[in-house]
């Protein structure tokens, strides 16, 4: 995974980001391929994560 210094932070954010849209219970969305594609993305090293008040639908 390629990361880029994260503007003043000096943060290591990763190239690739992950949208979390499939947690927010979206029509055809399946939680088990949710969680594993999430899995292999941390697995994978993304750290960066594009999210919502809406996704998860309440889930921790």
């Amino acid at each position: 995974m390629q990361y880029r210094r994260f503007g003043r932070t000096g943060w290591q954010v990763s190239e690739i980001g992950y949208g979390m849209w499939g947690l927010a219970g979206w029509t055809g969305s399946d939680r088990k391929e949710t969680d594993d594609s999430l899995d292999l993305a941390v697995a994978s090293g993304v750290n960066f994560f594009d999210t919502a008040w809406g996704y998860g639908e309440g889930l921790g």
